[in-house]
């Protein structure tokens, strides 16, 4: 029988494999459709078991000689891989491969991206203690994903992975809301349970694959509707398979901390516990100050209370913004509460996935000044800013009577991403819509009144005056946003005309349904109830939305809410996720502002990353990357009450670019960054040479050999903005003499950048003369073209003023042929070497032309970028600690 079998399922292969190679797919994505088919065409076969489908899988690829990769996690840990764990233990378990096979064939996921979860979470299996093991252990660690990517997948497939080797009791914390909370129950009780059922009494989940045995029955004290209580659940014995999924919430600890304790008593309890802490930086970390003996703070007391009701106990924390966990004390261990959470044993990297659209999908992340790319943010102008930055407190709900001209466009946006996305035939599909403006609850209440109202009338409009102002105003954002947009997407999409989009608004504006999403509300986004047809939902609301909560289709969102640290904003932009065959038609309508602070956080999360990944490379310990972290450019990336436990007293340049972007406008600032680049370059103007380089022979005037102190004193004179909070020139001066002690930055290249316009920018704005120095220049450099102006700070972020490889014209052209990637072309400069690039800034873009200061021939902004080779010195110099770096 399984002879037979094999047979078909090779022949089914090789047929489907060499067909999708004949139009065109390529050899992963062709296996991988093939290996699917081949499934299919043995569903009668019942005795077959996936894991022979898997090897037979393999074989064929072994024998076609395809190479099937997916990215590995980086893993850095204390010590080496743990002995007892070896993945062929679970290959086999019921519950790992029940879970695996549901991804395959139920939810046909890719199997790079279901091998990518089984890789990942055996790294995390190395790092923790074997159940089997009487002897007491606590290992604690870090999972590092992305907002938005997946994590829930993985410690799924962790959990499973958990009971088939023994582990009795996983809690599971789920944020501190309770809409999150029921969502991971949901999830859970699908995908590792096994008990979930739709309407008609069919399994659904994990039990489509095999349903539970007796003894494979998994006990949960918890539902989706009921939490962990002061009341008593009986005397169910822990020492079967329990799982628990209980928000972050100091009754909801405390209670399971008692009724633990009490079994524990009852049954003489000495079982293996693995705590999973979904969104690990939030509420879980202790901001109480160790210098005043303070108690540690109530979740965090708790969590660590309840790891010391077992001896042997695994943490496994998982989050997206890693800061605050990794600032935590390494020695921080109290008498009641024993150790602090900090990740002693473990960091694993989760790889980005496939089809995922992180910040370098939004962002310029390159800080690029040649950056093709639309962009896919709306800056909000004053009219819809001056409602929100008059909100104060609750009381001010009164104030929205009617929403502002932005969010009203915004949800046309919205209208034209379902309609266009079903003419994809992208039908059927959730599609949502945020709307975050306040954390006042009865303020969200009042906006949701206004989307409604304002969505009706729009709605009305499509429907019956199709001569109308409305429907003439969708058809102007159509033609001159989306369809523009789309055309200039890398990705390229069949543009429709305007009376098909129509036609489709017509149909598709009547399903969309606007929830209040908050405590005050019944409104609930369970899209579990419309998946045979898909959700059409604007959200409204606040803190609910901004952690953990998933919102299927995420496409438009207007967001007004600012936060100074880079941690919590993070995880409230909610538009990071998969947009497969809709990334173009994404908006995200925010202020300059937090367009900003977002763009330098994208920045700070992708470089300690790579940071993280470089270490990780290297064998580096969590303590390692501990002091990386302290060390780097953008460490002011979170709460100040989190970083009690460390201070910083110098950062690390080495081997990056830093570049001003914020630029304040008024006249005094200016003027005086205008008067010490006059003095600078004045002093080194006669060993100016020029250069001319790239495509556009932009003209650099460049001077060699210029000592230290004299770049030491340009920088100490020039004003940076107070917003600027990457480019410190207090921090970079001290940086240079630091290495300067170390025989580092000894030798200077001084390039002042010469404006080029283009053909096109020529006509817009014309060149712009300046005198620098002594020197005449023909044009001032354009930069911050795609920057609206506004009229309510003085502040201005032109995003970027580096173009493609300027920052390397200081380097032998042959040296650098053939390198690939920036961080590798700056380790070909002597750790002596450093570029310092000056650029005069041309004032007729809108963001400096509106301002009040009168730019002329001998004043304008000043800019500049300095190019750091990589660096020798111990990062151990630079900073002091109190407890973090043990």
């Amino acid at each position: 029988m399984e002879e037979a079998a094999k047979k078909m399922f090779e022949q089914t292969f090789r047929n489907s494999y060499f067909m999708f190679l004949q139009h065109g797919k390529g050899q992963e994505e062709s296996a991988e459709t093939a290996f699917n088919m081949a499934k299919m065409s043995i569903q009668t076969y019942q005795d077959v078991s996936e894991e022979t489908k898997q090897q037979w899988y393999l074989e064929l690829l072994f024998d076609y000689k395809i190479s099937l990769t997916f990215k590995k996690p980086a893993v850095m840990r204390e010590q080496k891989k743990k002995e007892w764990y070896n993945p062929s233990q679970v290959a086999s378990g019921f519950y790992w491969s029940r879970y695996r096979e549901y991804l395959s064939r139920v939810k046909e996921w890719p199997q790079k991206v279901v091998e990518s979860i089984d890789s990942s979470t055996n790294e995390i299996m190395y790092s923790l203690g074997d159940p089997n093991d009487r002897q007491p252990f606590d290992y604690r660690g870090l999972v590092l994903g992305y907002v938005q990517s997946g994590k829930t997948a993985n410690f799924t497939g962790l959990i499973n992975k958990a009971y088939d080797v023994g582990y009795k009791l996983v809690i599971v914390l789920s944020g501190i809301h309770n809409d999150l909370r029921a969502q991971t129950q949901i999830r859970l009780n699908e995908e590792v349970i096994g008990i979930s059922q739709d309407d008609q009494g069919a399994p659904i989940g994990v039990a489509q694959i095999i349903e539970n045995s007796p003894r494979h029955v998994i006990q949960s004290w918890t539902t989706v509707h009921r939490d962990i209580t002061s009341e008593s659940i009986g005397v169910r014995e822990l020492n079967n398979s329990t799982l628990m999924v209980v928000k972050k919430n100091k009754t909801v600890l405390e209670s399971l901390k008692e009724q633990l304790i009490y079994h524990k008593k009852l049954f003489n309890l000495d079982i293996p516990v693995l705590i999973i802490d979904d969104e690990a930086d939030q509420a879980s970390v202790d901001t109480s100050n160790p210098n005043k003996d303070e108690d540690p703070k109530t979740i965090n007391k708790l969590v660590r209370q309840i790891l010391e009701v077992f001896d042997r106990k695994c943490y496994v924390g998982y989050t997206a913004t890693p800061f605050a966990n990794l600032l935590i004390s390494a020695n921080g261990k109290t008498e009641s509460e024993g150790k602090d959470l900090y990740p002693k044993d473990f960091l694993i990297g989760l790889p980005k996935p496939e089809q995922y659209c992180g910040p370098e999908e939004f962002f310029n992340v390159e800080e690029d000044a040649d950056d093709p790319r639309p962009s896919l943010i709306r800056p909000l102008r004053s009219n819809d800013i001056e409602v929100f930055t008059g909100i104060k407190k609750k009381e001010d709900a009164d104030k929205i009577d009617k929403i502002p001209p932005q969010m009203e466009e915004s949800i046309m946006a919205f209208l034209l991403t379902i309609a266009i996305r079903n003419l994809r035939g992208q039908t059927k599909k959730h599609n949502s819509m945020l709307i975050h403006t306040s954390r006042f609850k009865d303020v969200q209440s009042s906006v949701k009144e206004g989307v409604e109202k304002a969505f009706e009338y729009i709605v009305e409009q499509i429907q019956y005056n199709s001569e109308g102002k409305t429907v003439a105003a969708l058809k102007d954002l159509y033609e001159t946003d989306f369809l523009d947009t789309t055309l200039q997407w890398p990705e390229k999409y069949t543009p429709y005309e305007w009376t098909k989009v129509y036609d489709e608004l017509r149909n598709s504006s009547k399903t969309v349904q606007v929830f209040e999403i908050n405590g005050n509300s019944k409104d609930a986004l369970d899209y579990s109830l419309y998946k045979n047809k898909g959700l059409n939902v604007i959200a409204v609301g606040g803190d609910k939305l901004s952690r953990g909560l998933t919102l299927e289709g995420l496409s438009i969102t207007y967001y007004f809410r600012n936060t100074l640290m880079y941690d919590t904003l993070m995880q409230m932009g909610r538009w990071f996720g998969y947009r497969k065959g809709y990334m173009d038609l994404c908006r995200i309508y925010t202020s300059d502002d937090i367009a900003s602070n977002f763009e330098h956080l994208a920045i700070a999360m992708i470089e300690l990353r790579e940071e993280f990944e470089n270490l990780a490379s290297s064998n580096k310990t969590p303590k390692d990357y501990a002091v990386k972290m302290l060390s780097h450019p953008t460490m002011t990336l979170t709460n100040p009450l989190k970083m009690r436990n460390a201070s910083i007293t110098n950062i690390m340049y080495g081997g990056t670019l830093q570049q001003t972007r914020m630029f304040d406008i008024r006249s005094q600032t200016v003027m005086n960054n205008m008067e010490k680049t006059n003095q600078f370059i004045k002093k080194i103007s006669e060993r100016m040479e020029i250069k001319r380089e790239g495509s556009g022979k932009t003209i650099y005037h460049l001077a060699k050999n210029i000592k230290p102190q004299d770049i030491i004193e340009y920088l100490s004179g020039y004003q940076t903005s107070g917003s600027e909070s990457k480019v410190d020139v207090s921090k970079i001066t001290n940086y240079i003499k630091l290495a300067n002690d170390n025989k580092e930055l000894l030798n200077w290249t001084v390039a002042l950048v010469e404006g080029v316009p283009r053909d096109k920018d020529l006509i817009r704005y014309g060149k712009f003369p300046v005198n620098v120095g002594g020197l005449s220049l023909q044009s001032a450099v354009l930069r911050g073209m795609k920057t609206e102006a506004s009229n309510y700070n003085h502040t201005v972020d032109i995003r970027a003023i580096v173009a493609a490889g300027q920052e390397f014209i200081d380097i032998d052209p042959q040296l650098k042929k053939g390198v690939k990637g920036k961080e590798n072309i700056r380790r070909l400069r002597d750790k002596e070497n450093a570029i310092l690039l000056i650029y005069p800034l041309h004032p007729k873009v809108d963001i400096f032309d509106k301002s009040n200061t009168s730019f002329n021939s001998s004043l304008v902004p000043i800019g500049f970028a300095i190019s750091f080779p990589n660096t020798d010195i111990d990062e151990s110099k630079v900073y002091e600690t109190n407890k973090t770096i043990g």
